[in-house]
């Protein structure tokens, strides 16, 4: 180990080429410290720099294409010490291209060193500096010791430095790591909020009839389970209507499956524009819907089934007059849902049978 002699002519070259070089400076990015705040993980290393070389100066430096910017300093004081950054030529960038460690005991002594701006304005006299390679051999900077007097450096000195250089590439390696982790677990937790919104809205399809855009009988089912056990809790009242579209076969028959399908959209808008909010209107098979009522008796139940009839009767019509039938149902104490649905289906075919275009409770 010894100090680095003058540098020839293209020494300059060979710096300006290493400070430019596209991979380098790529690597340097990566590291994701250019301005970042000061962190202990890093402070320590050099706190340690310094007790045990004992170098009143000690810093790591990053060195991109146009400055240093130090990442820890430890007994720099100001200004360096708060700006944290250095432009013009700097012992790191002879050390970036050393084979090794850079060691100077007197920096005056060699005249290339002389106009370094740490000589000439700070009067740093001696100074150690280890280059820091990553992985692929590019060089983000250095590990560095000085001092403003002339300064034997021993061997055990540079041990130190080379193993808190190691350190401080093992601390960047490290950080990188947890970025990259945090990183892929932002990813993660992204797609799982997609996997889970994808989930709902395949939830929401496997509830939704494709047609009219109402809830299907599974949803209904489940609908009405639910008001039941509401009802079971709060006493209210609740009530259900069954609706069929009347000669809906002869709409098939006469204009086609096409006009069938725009009858039945029409008529679930009609539908669900008689209702409340909290009225819950489904397509229960091919031309049936029903409308469970919650907090409704058997009177407001008779007037919304009225409504609904009334509404589909007055409504224009491409094809043909189109009607509806309509069976309601109040639950009775402690009755199931089944029981339910089938008093309202039962009043429903009493309306189909005793004319159509009407009204029928259980």
């Amino acid at each position: 180990m010894t100090e680095l002699p003058p540098p020839k002519p293209a020494d300059g070259t060979q710096i300006q080429a290493a400070l430019c070089n596209p991979q380098r400076l790529a690597a340097v990015r990566e590291t994701g410290l250019l301005d970042s705040i000061a962190e202990e993980s890093f402070d320590r290393l050099t706190r340690l720099a310094s007790k045990i070389t004992g170098a009143p100066v000690t810093f790591i430096s990053l060195v991109d294409s146009r400055r240093d910017f130090y990442k820890s300093t430890f007994g720099m004081g100001a200004p360096l010490d708060t700006q944290r950054q250095l432009t013009g030529r700097t012992f790191c960038h002879y050390a970036m291209v050393s084979e090794g460690p850079l060691v100077l005991e007197d920096a005056t002594v060699l005249p290339v060193f002389r106009d370094v701006p740490t000589v000439a304005s700070l009067g740093v006299r001696a100074y150690a500096g280890i280059p820091l390679k990553n992985e692929a051999g590019e060089v983000l900077g250095s590990f560095c010791a000085v001092d403003f007097k002339p300064k034997q450096w021993t061997q055990q000195d540079i041990e130190v430095l080379v193993e808190l250089a190691h350190s401080t590439m093992r601390e960047i390696r490290l950080r990188r790591a947890l970025q990259s982790a945090e990183t892929l677990n932002q990813q993660l937790l992204q797609q799982l909020q997609k996997v889970d919104e994808l989930n709902l809205a395949l939830n929401e399809l496997a509830r939704t009839d494709p047609l009219t855009g109402l809830r299907n009988r599974r949803a209904f089912d489940d609908s009405l389970e639910l008001e039941l056990a509401v009802v079971e809790r709060t006493r209210s009242p609740l009530s259900l209507l069954m609706l069929d579209v009347d000669h809906f076969k002869q709409i098939n028959d006469n204009f086609g499956h096409t006009a069938g399908d725009k009858v039945l959209r029409s008529i679930a808008q009609v539908l669900s524009g008689c209702v409340r909010i909290i009225d819950i209107v489904a397509r229960v098979g091919g031309e049936e819907f029903a409308v469970i009522l919650p907090h409704t008796d058997a009177t407001g139940a008779h007037e919304v089934a009225q409504r609904m009839r009334v509404a589909v009767a007055q409504a224009s019509w491409l094809c043909q007059p189109t009607t509806i039938s309509i069976g309601a149902a109040s639950l009775r104490d402690a009755e199931s849902a089944r029981s339910l649905f089938a008093r309202a289906d039962a009043a429903l075919y009493a309306a189909k049978r005793s004319g159509r275009n009407r009204v029928v409770a259980a």
